[in-house]
């Protein structure tokens, strides 16, 4: 059975690029053009995956997204953005987004972020074989806000390759969704550490510097 797939956005050719990226044999998709209608389709169909873009005209994403998650649906949602921000980010996460897309972005992005989501769904913990099975594990973890379980599997994940930097840079995104900092840098320097390319961790250290916490309002515990 075909999964199905709905993309909100105001931008026309926005929602027939993704619609083209997506249809045929394994995704069946519906589009809609703003909050509203997305909001109405999702309450009223069942939908495997949602695309949702955040600055709409009257009901903007993250309003949808909140609405979704009251009302208790729990379909996996990618948030696509040309505003995105840390706040942002995290507001989303927070209220389970699967992933966040920063626009432009390619059609082989979104596929790949589709191919993520259900791999993801997929993965059950007494499967877990490979190095990058208990990594995907781990991340469906932290979305889902189970710390602890994640911070479990990337424990057994360093065993399978304890020269990788992806264990310790995940390591810091749930120390920093505890609203620990300090512990999540030293996580992101030990992964800067094993490989001083790594753009994520490097990206991470860099934001958790920059940034101040205190006055953008975000609590991330």
């Amino acid at each position: 059975m075909k999964k199905r797939i709905l993309i909100v956005d105001d931008e026309k050719n926005i929602r027939t690029t993704l619609k083209m990226c997506l249809s045929g044999e394994e995704y069946e998709t519906e589009t809609a053009a703003d909050g509203e209608e997305g909001l109405k389709k999702a309450e009223e169909n069942k939908y495997d995956l949602i695309f949702l873009d955040i600055k709409m005209p009257g009901m903007n994403g993250m309003e949808v997204l909140e609405e979704l998650r009251k009302k208790g649906n729990k379909t996996s949602i990618v948030i696509m953005t040309a505003y995105g921000t840390i706040e942002n980010a995290v507001r989303a996460m927070k209220l389970h987004a699967v992933d966040f897309i920063p626009k432009p972005f390619t059609p082989g992005e979104i596929r790949e972020a589709a191919k993520k989501v259900f791999e993801r769904e997929n993965l059950e913990e007494n499967k877990l074989r490979t190095f990058e099975d208990y990594i995907e594990f781990a991340k469906l973890s932290i979305i889902s806000n189970n710390f602890e379980k994640a911070e479990e599997i990337l424990k057994q994940a360093v065993g399978k390759d304890p020269s990788s930097p992806v264990t310790h840079n995940l390591l810091g995104v749930i120390s920093e969704y505890k609203g620990d900092v300090q512990q999540a840098q030293k996580y992101y320097r030990a992964a800067l550490a094993l490989d001083p390319t790594y753009e994520p961790a490097e990206s991470n250290i860099r934001r958790t510097v920059e940034f101040d916490y205190s006055t953008a309002g975000i609590k991330l515990d």
